[in-house]
């Protein structure tokens, strides 16, 4: 039965563009595709909640239909991630209905709708795989899906620049991802997941060592870490929200999976040090992102940084448990592992949440720049809630899911200190103070967007005059908004099969109730929600008498509260160096020096591995071209010598090798 409802699921996703073809000229049947597309991702959960919380395996080899072996598996960790991409995907497509018939018609709805389920098929082709050929197939088919339905938006040159960097920065990646299932060849019989599982035990360390490099800038430029989070901030914002949402909350989870498969599956770790590049990577990810983050003004592009930093926070937890797993720390190990898979299911929530609602937000105002907003809470009551429930998520408050994951990551951090090493001793604690930090600046910087953003006053006209979007976008967000609460609240729902699911990764014992971070930490929740409950209770029964207090003036406007940039002046102050933007004046006179007629102040910042690293290199391939180009003359006679001396080069090298 499960094994029919996931062939189901496959075939329903790909025929979508199909019946959107079919049902394009008559009116009655346009709500066909949204309608197979929500019952086919529902299907989906269904076989991959069954298959993660049981451990029911299913498989599909279709390798009959293609020129290379291509065989789908769903087990406890493939069935995790389809889990996390179909269950995005219910709230994301009833959303899309509203949404897409709202900015789109004609021809620009119909390619929404029939990219959309491809672009989910393409994701779960990734997930399931169990082929080399498979998972590329599908690695290759997410990019280009995604870059077509950021299309869909427009093609100023502007974009077109930015999808030119995205798709630059993907095939990057994906060189190097192609690089590390090559390197399996000369010992396994074939480039099946089996084969590979098994052909580590005959590796030598420096091979396994290349493998776990290339695999890790491969996922990671996917992923988003530093310094290859250079195409997030310009591929996501641009992309219509639905499909940022997908983009940020699942997408990027896809890289997760194929570092842990193929660190912790085929690999079966490493030594210490594979650890501690993880770890530096996912400090330096983690701080950076969220310090990018709070600077920016545009909703989605903060949002998207954001990403950045809870990738960075996944990577911590990824690092930690390869530094136990070295250490022989099982149990510890297992606590780190389930800390980051636990964190990547809560981003794909509360980020998946986040994003719709800059897209009803946008649908409101118009606009997507915090400064313009304000007073949003009074007009859109349904979407400010939620969007506060993300929020209070993201930074990891109690009773929201992203406390829990960040909690069991402290916990393993500071139980770094009982191990023998002095390097592991002290590095990890250190972690600890790393996660604090990033915590304590992403609070900041969700204060800042919620306040500005949803109280005060309307620093807009479009603001003023914001309602609230249609029922279908806010149940979406409801949904995830009530997925957050439930996990935080109930958190061994996903913990129970989470921990069994890093206990077959890493083949470690079971663990003791005792030592499980949660358990202790329950009676704390439960007086958390008593309290909340009493507090809204009594907020309820409280009634405002007076008006606020203007400070002796008539009365207040929009001018007279914190404006983004205030608010995060004085953390940019502590992290100058890390912003650093260029910063011009222009000054015309009228008469000089002492008359200025006007005065032109323009600061653009880029970031520092933009500055030192993307554009010295940029700079260097032009400059070779330009020399490279001086080669080609025109003149035939010249393209038949280039031929003649190759081939006498070619000879005289297979003479002496």
């Amino acid at each position: 039965m499960i094994q029919t409802t996931f062939n189901s699921f496959l075939v329903a996703l790909l025929i979508i563009p199909a019946v959107l073809l079919l049902c394009r000229r008559s009116r009655g049947t346009r709500a066909l595709p949204p309608l197979l597309l929500l019952l086919a991702l529902l299907a989906g959960t269904v076989v991959a909640g069954f298959s993660f919380w049981r451990g029911d395996r299913l498989a599909l080899d279709l390798s009959w239909a293609t020129p290379f072996p291509f065989a789908l598996t769903v087990d406890r960790l493939s069935a995790f991630f389809l889990l996390l991409i179909c269950a995005v995907g219910v709230p994301v497509t009833l959303f899309s209905t509203s949404y897409v018939e709202r900015h789109y018609s004609g021809p620009k709805a119909d390619w929404m709708w029939a990219l959309l389920p491809l672009f989910l098929l393409s994701m779960a082709l990734v997930v399931t795989a169990s082929t080399a050929f498979a998972f590329l197939f599908g690695w290759e088919l997410m990019t280009l899906f995604s870059a077509g339905l950021i299309v869909i938006d427009g093609a100023s040159e502007r974009r077109r620049h930015n999808i030119f960097i995205y798709l630059v920065m993907m095939h990057a990646g994906a060189a190097a991802v192609i690089a590390s299932f090559l390197l399996f060849v000369p010992h396994a019989n074939s480039l099946d997941f089996i084969s590979m599982r098994a052909a580590v035990a005959s590796m030598p360390m420096g091979l396994r060592t290349a493998i776990f490099l290339l695999s890790f800038v491969g996922f990671g430029t996917k992923a988003g870490i530093v310094p290859f989070h250079l195409w997030l901030p310009k591929a996501h914002p641009i992309a219509p929200s639905p499909v940022s949402a997908l983009m940020s909350a699942v997408m990027l989870k896809t890289a997760i999976y194929g570092f842990v498969r193929f660190t912790f599956d085929f690999l079966g770790g490493g030594p210490t040090w594979w650890g501690y590049v993880v770890l530096l990577a996912g400090a330096v990810t983690g701080l950076l992102g969220i310090l990018y983050a709070l600077t920016e003004h545009d909703l989605k592009r903060l949002l998207a940084y954001s990403s950045v930093e809870n990738i960075g926070i996944i990577y911590l937890g990824l690092g930690a448990a390869l530094v136990f797993m070295a250490n022989n720390a099982p149990v510890w190990a297992t606590v780190a592992l389930v800390a980051a898979l636990l964190h990547a299911l809560n981003h794909s929530l509360f980020k998946s949440l986040l994003f719709l609602g800059a897209g009803a937000i946008a649908d409101a105002t118009h606009t997507l720049d915090i400064e313009l907003l304000g007073g949003l809470l009074r007009r859109m009551r349904v979407t400010g809630t939620v969007f506060l429930i993300g929020c209070c998520s993201i930074i990891g408050l109690p009773l929201f899911n992203g406390f829990v994951g960040e909690w069991m990551l402290f916990r393993s951090f500071i139980e770094g200190a009982e191990l023998p090493g002095i390097s592991s001793a002290i590095i990890l604690p250190l972690m600890a103070g790393v996660l604090a930090l990033i915590g304590g600046i992403a609070a900041a910087c969700f204060a800042k967007l919620y306040g500005v953003a949803f109280l005060g006053r309307a620093r807009s006209i479009e603001a003023e005059h914001a309602t609230e979007v249609t029922t279908s976008m806010q149940a979406a967000m409801a949904l995830l908004a009530a997925a957050c609460v439930a996990i935080g609240i109930v958190p061994g729902v996903v913990l129970n099969p989470l921990m069994v699911l890093a206990r077959e990764l890493m083949h470690s014992p079971a663990l003791p109730e005792a030592t499980l971070p949660i358990s202790h930490a329950l009676p704390l929740i439960a007086a958390c929600v008593g309290v909340v409950i009493i507090a809204v209770a009594g907020i309820r029964r409280i009634k405002r008498v007076t008006p606020t207090w203007a400070c002796g003036l008539p009365a207040l406007d929009s001018r007279m509260q914190y404006s983004s940039a205030a608010f995060s002046k004085p953390l940019r102050k502590v992290f100058s160096k890390v912003y650093e933007a260029d910063r011009t004046v222009e000054v015309a006179y009228a008469q000089e020096p002492y008359f200025p007629k006007s005065i032109v102040y323009r600061s653009v910042r880029t970031t520092s591995f933009e500055k030192s690293l993307y554009r010295p290199a940029v700079d260097a391939i032009v400059g070779m071209a330009s020399r490279l180009r001086r080669l080609q003359t025109g003149n035939m006679q010249v393209y038949l010598l280039y031929i003649f001396l190759a081939l006498i080069t070619l000879l005289v090298f297979m003479r002496f090798a």
